[in-house]
């Protein structure tokens, strides 16, 4: 009695959970055996459309079964030809691959005897014909797509800022991402002064929206963002821009400055320093304690209109407004503080260095660890590859191993690089940590408008909340913070996040 596996497929689960196909396909195949006398050693159902075998999860499982069991399975059956596969190609060669080692592929509607050279006809037929029928449904759905583009749908999936959703009339668009579409349109805003690389850009919100490089060059220069649709030229029509249906995040005389910039066609008009600089020196340091938006300033007259009168406020209907003067005294007045004399620079440079080798013992028991799983991931690829050309596990299985790996090592490289530029930059930090604060609220009160910000850059990583009585920010610069916080020296900054803030203005 001979051993066969029978298969069956539908194309997607829909019709696995809500259809009779595969119950069918099984009684028949199942009844044919009987009579037949043939044992079913096993069965695999697939309900997953691909071209290619490798994408069916089944269909591996079920050559791993023939490769553990050898010489114990005789025929692979199946109803109809095009449940085998609707790639001719593709079906010759694993119809090839099966015979080598001496199982049959064939129909139970359709059979066929392959070793009659006559039956080759048949069964190109018989696989051509479903390919056939797959290209003409193909070009029907993209047919459909281009046509609903056309009338300004948007049949992908959403770009980032996005969620895909359907209007009153059920049409497939946009809706803006409340998380997500602010950052965006800030992206666009930020990169469209000209002012800053796309790198510069990316890294700046690199922890509130995760993109690669090639990612995010594709967000700027998608159409999408300023509400059109752009749709590839064909052999009979050009490439052409739709009107959307969705709302768009960006106007479009930013968008197409952007792709000026991109190109290298654009120069930022870069304004001469005014009265307003140097009024409101810390605009754009400082962040709404109400909101959390970046704080503007401006200027407005007085009663008498002689004399203009200077604040920070938000942009937002928050209310958040401050007189500019009384920020810019407290910040001289935390400058003063952050001030280091001459005679003290020794004391703190001992300190630091005690402290950075303190550092560099854990940053070294960290590195000796990352080296060992390094050397451990290495060992595991070569065990994987030996499993793999012994025929132990097959190519899908060893390759998905080999990512994960590989992404694993990748990781660990980007630490211990990361960890080893600190190391370098050890020196640097000793030398000019110090030395930069003597005297820096003198070099800050005297200096012009663009060397007080050079001043707060250097300072400050993340921008300050202003507090009537002191000044708070998320986090400081490391070397900065052991010198300035050593005996808690400074009463006018404080180290607090967001949310401590928030808790803050509710108490008070």
């Amino acid at each position: 009695m001979e051993n066969v596996i029978i298969y069956t497929r539908v194309s997607t689960a829909e019709q696995k959970n809500h259809g009779y196909s595969l119950r069918h396909q099984k009684e028949q195949l199942e009844n044919y055996c009987m009579q037949k006398g043939l044992r079913i050693i096993a069965h695999y159902e697939e309900d997953h459309s691909a071209k290619n075998f490798s994408a069916r999860p089944e269909f591996q499982k079920m050559l791993r079964f023939i490769q553990s069991n050898k010489n114990k399975v005789d025929a692979l059956l199946f109803t109809k030809w095009d449940r085998f596969s609707r790639n001719t190609e593709a079906s010759y060669s694993m119809i090839r691959k099966l015979r080598e080692i001496d199982i049959e592929v064939n129909s139970i509607d359709q059979p066929l005897d392959l070793t009659q050279p006559d039956s080759k006809v048949l069964l190109a037929i018989y696989l051509t014909i479903p390919e056939v029928e797959n290209l003409k449904i193909s070009l029907r759905v993209k047919d459909g797509v281009r046509k609903a583009n056309k009338e300004g749908a948007y049949t992908t999936t959403a770009p980032k800022g996005y969620l895909n959703t359907r209007n009153s009339e059920g049409k497939a668009t946009l809706m803006p991402d409340p998380v997500t579409a602010p950052i965006v349109e800030a992206i666009f805003r930020d990169y469209g002064t000209g002012l800053y690389s796309a790198e510069e850009v990316r890294e700046k919100y690199s922890k509130k929206l995760k993109i690669s490089r090639n990612g995010f060059f594709c967000l700027l220069k998608n159409p999408a963002y300023m509400g059109k649709i752009l749709i590839k030229a064909t052999k009979k029509e050009d490439e052409m821009l739709v009107e959307g249906l969705h709302p768009a995040l960006v106007d479009s005389e930013t968008f197409e400055r952007v792709q000026l910039i991109l190109k290298g066609k654009y120069k930022p008009k870069f304004r001469t320093i005014t009265e307003i600089d140097e009024a409101l020196p810390l605009r754009g340091f400082l962040i709404c304690p109400k909101c959390g938006k970046t704080l503007t300033g401006s200027g407005s007259k007085g009663r008498g209109g002689r004399n203009t009168f200077y604040y920070y406020h938000c942009t937002r209907y928050c209310g958040a407004r401050e007189k500019a003067r009384n920020v810019n005294a407290l910040f001289e007045q935390l400058l003063s503080e952050m001030r280091i004399e001459e005679d003290q620079e020794t004391v703190y440079k001992s300190i630091l260095a005690e402290k950075f080798s303190e550092q560099y013992e854990d940053k070294q028991t960290t590195i000796n660890s990352l080296h060992r799983e390094r050397d451990n991931l290495q060992k595991r690829i070569e065990m994987a590859e030996d499993s793999f050309f012994e025929r132990q596990i097959d190519a899908p299985t060893f390759n998905s191993m080999k990512q994960r790996i590989d992404n694993r090592l990748m990781e660990i490289k980007s630490v211990l690089k990361a960890l080893q530029v600190k190391e370098r930059y050890f020196d640097k930090h000793l030398r000019e940590g110090v030395s930069f604060l003597q005297g820096i609220d003198t070099i800050y009160r005297e200096g012009s408008a663009e060397i007080k910000k050079k001043i707060v850059q250097a300072l400050f990583c993340e921008k300050l909340v202003y507090h009537e009585n002191y000044f708070s920010t998320p986090v400081i610069e490391d070397t900065i913070e052991m010198i300035l916080f050593r005996e808690r020296r400074l009463r006018l900054l404080r180290i607090m996040d967001i949310q401590q803030v928030e808790e803050e203005l509710i108490v008070h």
